[in-house]
């Protein structure tokens, strides 16, 4: 037995699954690539971005490294068709994905569908929230949950086992990664690795489980307001007068300055914990000495409103909620800030255009490929941002 089967059928029983064949291609020459998608990251909710508050040392050291956008926004602030988007390149209307939990359509295609063909290994760790199991979309190996829920204790999927890890699952989502990553240093096939945290979603209580510890660290009284938090909407479109937006902001103490206060609190603690498992990460990828042939790409599903216009929650199209961080760290990418207006549609055509593959004409997406090199600095002038009604 050589030394590839041996890693190969270990890595089989790590993940679950007794079954898995594949052949075997060279492709030292292809780039790696790691897409970490968090949940509900609004773009201000991460130190580098300029929010003097809130503790994101991991995040911030890496995005340091790598080309940030600060106008980078998502087809539709929701869960399922975000990433849906971000996998086909394609907005929702066309795969199908408008509501949560949504298939898509029949012969739609995801990026993890062509990188496999390709020649690529393929990985999702962490959250999932499209009806299709991610073996039907692409996805050689997994270890995922299914929507929203409890941080601890939560039903993961791992190939063909069910575990229930007492530890935070965003914490054991990167333990899978790097099993994942470890599993991948004697293989001669590039991978692509999907790691989709669930925090700072919150969980299924609606609530930002942090540790008191965490929450410790900051202090109530110096959490931001909104200064449109009393916004009477008079201005606005009516039915903002009566979206879930609000209803469920009142809920909550809106537009209440305490209320708003002790929710930030809560939601930069989550994400401070959310901070300290991807450093886990971060080192891994750093000690394994990936840095030079992979691409980082970090983003979040969509944002989320702090008290904005005195709303909660996401879905509609205020800026809060469309916006999110955005970096891409690899070969050959300078540090710095580009301002171009960019899209989660975006990262499908830009990984096949690293991977040196063709982009089919029915995707929706920009590749940034030009930009990552100096060669451009803008891909558009506007985007669509396209949703159901609410």
């Amino acid at each position: 037995m050589t030394k590839l089967r041996i890693l190969y059928t270990f890595f089989v029983l790590i993940w679950g699954c007794k079954e898995y064949q594949n052949e075997q291609t060279d492709k030292k020459g292809l780039p790696n690539f790691i897409i970490i998608y968090t949940d509900d990251q609004r773009y201000d909710a991460i130190g580098v971005n300029g929010n003097k508050i809130i503790m994101t040392p991991n995040l911030d050291r890496m995005a340091k490294k790598a080309l940030r956008f600060s106008d980078a926004h998502v087809a539709f602030s929701l869960c399922s068709p975000s990433r849906a988007a971000l996998l086909t390149g394609r907005y929702g209307s066309a795969n199908g994905v408008l509501g949560l939990g949504s298939a898509l359509k029949n012969g739609e295609k995801t990026l993890a569908d062509y990188l496999r063909k390709a020649g690529y290994v393929t990985a999702l760790s962490g959250k999932w929230h499209i009806k299709q199991a991610p073996e039907k979309l692409g996805f050689d190996f997994y270890s995922y949950f299914r929507g929203n829920g409890t941080y601890y204790g939560r039903r993961v999927i791992n190939m063909k086992d069910t575990v229930h890890p007492e530890m935070h699952v965003d914490k054991y989502g990167v333990l899978k990664s790097i099993e994942f990553l470890e599993l991948q240093e004697d293989s001669d096939k590039p991978f692509f690795l999907f790691h989709c945290p669930q925090t700072p979603h919150m969980n299924g209580e609606l609530m930002w489980d942090a540790k008191d510890s965490t929450k410790q660290l900051y202090n109530v009284s110096n959490m931001p307001v909104p200064r449109n938090r009393l916004d009477d909407l008079e201005s606005k479109a009516p039915y903002l007068k009566n979206v879930r937006n609000l209803t469920q902001a009142t809920k909550y103490g809106y537009p209440d300055s305490l209320a708003i206060q002790s929710h930030v609190r809560d939601y930069y603690a989550v994400i401070t914990e959310l901070d300290h498992f991807l450093g886990i990460l971060f080192d891994k990828v750093e000690e394994l000495g990936l840095l030079e042939s992979t691409y980082i790409i970090f983003m979040s599903d969509n944002g989320w409103m702090l008290g904005d216009h005195g709303f909660t929650s996401k879905v509609l199209p205020y800026q809060p909620s469309s916006q999110v961080p955005f970096w891409i760290l690899g070969p050959n990418v300078g540090s710095g800030i580009n301002h171009s207006m960019v899209s989660n549609l975006d990262v499908f055509s830009t990984i096949m255009e690293l991977a040196n593959l063709e982009v089919p004409e029915n995707i929706h997406g920009k590749p940034l490929d030009r930009i990552l090199n100096g060669e451009e600095e803008m891909v558009r002038d506007y985007f669509i941002y396209e949703g159901l009604g609410v």
